[in-house]
């Protein structure tokens, strides 16, 4: 029994000794500063315990600055690098696409995809010109000098950025721009094992971000910093209609004080956010000024221009909002305002009605009457008027308001 459990023992405690951990991170989202700190912090974690760096990517692009700082430690990094683009449906497109390749093995799940690095202007075209033969030029030789530090093929990699090629997983297998195809877990264990030759028994150990390393990442999100700008614009305008409770106030100071937190982890277009505000502004002018339709058709031609230029700047690589949410809050505005439209004119027509105009066909009762005189007073809507007429009213009868002359009404009485 005694040497049983020293057997036992030996063996739990020489486990590590003939193990050795995977250290993954995931990559979700753009890729920012706080993207680059978050790979560097893990790397150099990862150097000093020896282990196989892995990293899950999932990113339609990013900062350009950001995406050469990790391209770069992963070209100087002492352990293996591996990229690993998942779960299914993921993506490694535009900076991302550049932080794939910069790896040491590069694999990919099915119904994934990488590629479409094709740079663009603060509108987010195709840049024109002299301009744009130089901005090409030197994001093409950043690729290319990827793709022939890890063994790529060079053209297929050139031609990601020239004509915005996107590969699925297969596609890129086939050209040699992904080493390697792999849907599970324990195959993935055992692709990078072979790959490197590594003796031990391997195992993933995920590390999770910090607090603030969760917060950046979660203000990175084009959609979030978007709603953050209309929640904040919101809230203003529902404060100046609403003073005193102090709630929309600080909800707006809330979204303020992150939307600019936000657009310093993400430069931002401001011409873009300038025709933001111009269409908000022109939808509500359509409340109060008649255009037929004029202004709602340029707030929401501002508003739509505004959300798919607003990350489109020099440095920015595959960040857009995405369609549906600028879809969505077309839709959202444009049925405010129609909304707000239709309580106006209700609530100007209802004012056109009221009043003494408002009086004539009203059914009155008769509280006294001065049968001489034929004038008396009658009860109207709630309301206690003079009254005269040319028929003979007796009190207690019912009576049709005909006209209004300045506070005394012409009636008449009604047959029971």
């Amino acid at each position: 029994m005694r040497r049983f459990i020293l057997i036992a023992l030996f063996l739990i405690f020489s486990l590590p000794v003939f193990s050795k951990e995977i250290y993954t991170i995931e990559v979700n989202g753009i890729i920012t500063e706080f993207t680059y700190k978050f790979i560097k912090v893990n790397i150099e974690n990862a150097s000093r315990a020896d282990s196989v760096f892995l990293v899950k990517l999932d990113t339609p692009g990013g900062i350009l600055e950001s995406t050469r700082k990790i391209v770069q430690l992963f070209l100087e990094s002492k352990i293996p690098v591996v990229v690993y683009v998942s779960p299914q449906g993921a993506r490694a497109t535009s900076a991302g696409a550049f932080i794939a390749l910069s790896s040491n093995y590069l694999l990919m799940s099915d119904g994934t995809h990488i590629g479409a690095a094709h740079p663009v202007n603060i509108t987010g075209e195709d840049i024109k010109g002299d301009m744009r033969k130089k901005v090409e030029n030197d994001t093409t030789a950043f690729i290319r000098s990827i793709a022939q530090k890890r063994g790529k093929n060079e053209q297929i990699a050139t031609e990601m950025v020239i004509n915005s090629i996107s590969l699925t997983a297969r596609e890129a297998y086939d050209k040699r721009i992904v080493d390697d195809i792999v849907n599970t877990e324990e195959e993935l264990i055992e692709k990078i094992k072979n790959r490197f030759n590594i003796k031990e028994t391997l195992f993933l150990k995920k590390y999770e971000p910090s607090i603030t390393e969760k917060i950046a990442f979660f203000l990175s999100d084009p959609n979030i910093i978007v709603l953050l700008l209309l929640i904040a614009i919101a809230s203003i305008f529902l404060e100046f209609k609403m003073p005193g409770t102090f709630i929309f106030a600080s909800i707006g100071i809330a979204a303020i004080i992150l939307f600019l937190l936000a657009i310093n982890i993400i430069p931002i277009n401001y011409l873009g956010l300038l025709l933001i505000l111009a269409g908000i502004v022109l939808l509500i002018a359509e409340i109060f000024i008649t255009s037929f339709g004029l202004l709602s058709i340029a707030g929401i031609s501002a508003l739509a221009a505004g959300l798919y230029i607003l990350f489109s700047k020099g440095g920015n690589m595959g960040i857009n909002v995405s369609l549906p949410i600028i879809i969505i809050l077309i839709l959202f505005f444009g049925g405010v305002i129609l909304l707000i439209g239709k309580l106006v004119i209700k609530d100007f027509k209802k004012r056109s009605v009221t009043g003494t105009e408002g009086m004539i066909g009203k059914i009155g009762e008769v509280l006294d009457w001065d049968t001489s005189s034929r004038k008396g007073k009658i009860l109207v809507h709630g309301e206690i008027w003079s009254a005269e007429s040319d028929t003979d009213i007796n009190r207690g009868d019912k009576v049709e308001v005909l006209q209004v002359n300045d506070l005394m009404l012409k009636v008449k009485r009604i047959d029971r």
